[in-house]
């Protein structure tokens, strides 16, 4: 397979610089900062593929891609079109990975489905989005993380005065008004001298641990606080929302 040639390259800092690319191996450039890296990878091979690839779509198309500058070079031959993964951040999404924006995901998702055995079943069966497919645990984020349910009560308040410590689940506030429900637990009685199973309805919305939830409207505390935080993921939360949450973790 021919090699992609670049000749006469110019772009930014390099001078005058000439080289063949082999294609269908891993080719790793590396140098010092300044040395041309990024000129020449991202600069002249992805914006040159880019633009070409532009190229061949009709006036229409083209005026609503992005724009492409020819590089600084004389010429460039057997260039492919181009997948580009830089180092910019993917997104706030902790599901972005290299796959996912590659469409490798997708391919890789269908060829398990086809050649597994024993077969397991379709392709979503393979993908963390997928209920079907998604580890029940860490919710197809790949990891876990949890808190000390110690860190956000307050032992010798009751609930009317804010045993919660968590922003959200201050006096008066829109959830402590929603879990406010003396008919499941005492509301003037404090943490410590709650029995268990009170205790269980506030954290868990069911009288134990993973059980049956008594009201739907009650979720729990610890489920609400570990779906709405951990489950997404620290990274997708904003610096105001971390500085809030960081003593309870």
């Amino acid at each position: 397979m021919e090699p992609i040639r670049i000749k006469g390259l110019k772009q930014n800092n390099l001078k005058n610089i000439s080289l063949d690319i082999p294609k269908n191996k891993i080719v790793v450039f590396t140098g010092v900062s300044g040395s041309g890296k990024s000129s020449i990878v991202f600069d002249t091979i992805a914006a040159e593929s880019q633009r070409q690839m532009n190229e061949t779509y009709s006036a229409w198309v083209r005026g609503r891609l992005p724009k492409y500058d020819k590089p600084n070079v004389e010429w460039i031959e057997n260039l492919n079109p181009s997948v580009i993964i830089d180092q910019n951040r993917l997104g706030g999404n902790a599901r972005s990975t290299v796959g996912t924006i590659s469409d490798m995901y997708s391919l890789l998702r269908l060829l398990f489905s086809r050649i597994g055995t024993p077969a397991v079943g379709p392709a979503s069966y393979f993908s963390f989005n997928n209920p079907n497919g998604m580890c029940p645990t860490c919710a197809g984020i790949g990891k876990v993380m949890d808190f000390d349910v110690k860190n956000i009560i307050d032992e010798e308040k009751t609930y009317d005065e804010g045993c919660f410590l968590l922003p959200a689940f201050g006096t008066g506030k829109y959830y402590w008004k929603v879990y406010r429900r003396p008919e499941y637990f005492r509301t003037d009685v404090p943490w410590k001298d709650l029995s268990e199973e009170e205790q269980n309805i506030l954290l868990y919305g069911s009288k134990t641990p993973g059980g049956e939830r008594i009201d739907k409207k009650l979720e729990g505390v610890y489920n609400q606080f570990k779906r709405l935080v951990l489950m997404k993921g620290v990274e997708e939360q904003t610096d105001y929302t971390l500085k809030k949450i960081a003593h309870f973790l």
